[in-house]
């Protein structure tokens, strides 16, 4: 078996989390689905007479922990970085991994051996050209420090084979290989090896790629400044998801943190931002402007997930006695407040991802059976311990989905508290297996089962060797019928084991002026590089 792929890449963007209020009474506006703009076809490039802003403000929902790469765990981070890095790989629409500063890759006739040949005269902020010293060096930070890469890629060095040739070796294949190093979170960027070699246990000092924009500041809970870069060197393919033609058509680029959601709305009524995620609440107000264009897009998939280190759900007959109880339309409808922008789905991935969309074990999705929860319980000799709910108000996503969770709980007798942080500081407690029972949250981009973070002992602690066992088949797996077999077995055991229970997937509206021209999303991630603001 040999794979030869040609180039095709580029566009890549960050990630936000979107939120809705509570609401109850609205019909579906008249909306773009999926990945638009107003003006989507003329996204990149400046027409004759047009004159374009210099300048573009972009509202953050959530707390920025960190601007390094292959640390960030949540959207702002990627929002930022994809901005700033680029990565050997980027998703396209259709969650393929397609080249991006790989030129072109070949995988050996067994599968373990995967040659990564680079695209040439690449140049990164600093004015140094990427070699293959610096990938083998980022991609093997990555590998150590990424949780979601550290199954994948843990024993496995990435190897320079020549200054544009790298690779990487394994002792079984790696169906996920790919799609890993095109996820946008913890980020597989590309930096200068001597950035990397300077790194400490807080990260990276200096932030330095190969993308569009540079880094410029970061006023702490203020924004991030980037700027064009002049010798940007972008791959001559159609933008397609986070993949393709990348331009910066601004020079200047403002992540503004705005984390309050009526502030956020009323900076758009205002005109400070050209763009924002649009509750319920507020859609009346834009959705006749004509000025206006609402775009529905998928946004994440909800997952509760158990801390299985805790002294209840460590216990299964405790877990089982939740996933009985949840009524999961109740938990949608509390996140985004209409059918119209939630969609049920048993499946731990996309049904957009053919590869991987499976249904199996789907008999314990959305059981709304309160009395099996309590009988669960009794057998398992609760006794009336008070359980803790792990979530932020950054967004109101989080709060409102652990809001509905929680009287789901109380209702077959649970006692709960919730423990509410900033977003920071709930990815720092949700770290610690002490002081939470359950957190409730949004995914984005899943695209293979060895990236859903809660089947690894280091999120949520699932260290069961029967689940490792199978994720491992199902990343080793090479045919689509070897693929479809272990995926399958994978997510009903999963569904058994219960690490986390799926709640499902969410819609949202965006709300973008039609000045601002060539924004698009994938899972709700904004592709800003190819994005012009027309005065």
């Amino acid at each position: 078996m040999k794979h030869y792929q040609k180039l095709g890449i580029i566009g890549l963007l960050g990630a936000l989390l979107i939120v809705f209020g509570c609401s109850s009474n609205s019909s579906a506006p008249a909306s773009s689905e999926g990945a638009a703009s107003p003006a989507e076809s003329a996204a990149a490039g400046t027409a004759a007479g047009e004159k374009l802003a210099t300048e573009l403000k972009y509202p953050l929902a959530q707390t920025i922990p960190t601007l390094d790469p292959h640390l960030s765990l949540g959207g702002s981070n990627s929002t930022i970085a994809v901005n700033i890095y680029e990565g050997l790989f980027a998703f396209n629409a259709k969650y393929e991994p397609v080249p991006m500063l790989a030129e072109s890759y070949e995988l050996s006739e067994d599968g373990k051996v995967y040659t990564f040949h680079l695209r040439k005269g690449v140049k990164f902020h600093n004015g140094k050209e990427m070699k293959a010293e610096d990938v083998a060096a980022s991609l093997n930070r990555w590998k150590n420090t990424a949780p979601r890469a550290k199954s994948s890629f843990s024993d496995r060095e990435f190897e320079v084979k020549d200054d544009y040739t790298v690779v990487l070796s394994s002792d079984v294949p790696r169906n996920d290989t790919l799609a890993q190093l095109s996820h946008v979170l913890n980020f597989a960027a590309i930096m200068p090896k001597e950035v990397v070699d300077a790194a400490g246990p807080d990260g990276v000092t200096e932030y330095i790629g190969t993308g569009p924009f540079k880094f410029a500041e970061y006023k702490t809970d203020q924004y991030v400044h980037l700027q064009k870069f002049a010798d940007y060197q972008p791959v001559d393919a159609p933008a397609d998801g986070f993949s393709g033609k990348k331009e910066a058509l601004v020079n200047d680029l403002y992540f503004t943190l705005a984390t309050d959601n009526a502030t956020r709305f009323s900076s758009f009524l205002a005109k400070d931002f050209n763009n924002v995620d649009v509750s319920l609440d507020n859609l009346p107000q834009v959705e006749s402007d004509p000025d206006v264009e609402i775009i529905k897009n998928l946004s994440t998939d909800f997952n509760l997930v158990f801390n299985k280190k805790g002294p209840l759900f460590s216990q299964l007959k405790y877990r089982q006695a939740v996933a009985s109880v949840l009524d999961v339309d109740q938990v949608l409808l509390g996140i985004v407040s209409t059918p119209e922008l939630y969609r049920l789905n048993p499946s731990y991935m996309y049904k957009e991802n053919a590869k991987w969309y499976s249904e199996a074990g789907s008999e314990a999705y959305n059981q709304k059976n309160p009395d099996k929860a309590k009988q669960l319980l009794q057998e398992a000799g609760y006794n009336g311990e008070e359980i803790t709910l792990l979530t932020t108000k950054d967004t109101g996503t989080f709060y409102n989905a652990t809001l509905m969770v929680q009287a789901q709980l109380e209702q077959i007798g649970i006692k709960t508290k919730i423990d509410i942080s900033d977003y920071a500081t709930m990815l720092t407690k949700r770290a610690d297996p002490n002081g939470w029972d359950i957190y409730v949250g949004p995914f984005l981009v899943p695209s293979t089962p060895s990236q859903l973070l809660y089947l690894n002992p280091t999120y949520g602690f699932a260290d069961d060797a029967k689940l490792a066992e199978l994720l491992e088949a199902s990343t080793s797996a090479i045919s689509d019928d070897a693929i479809k077999a272990a995926n399958d077995a994978l997510q009903a055991y999963e569904w058994e084991y219960l690490a986390a229970i799926k709640i499902g997937d969410i819609y949202n509206y965006n709300a973008v002026r039609k000045n601002l021209v060539g924004l698009t999303y994938l899972s709700n991630i904004p592709n800003l590089a190819n994005t012009k603001l027309v005065e």
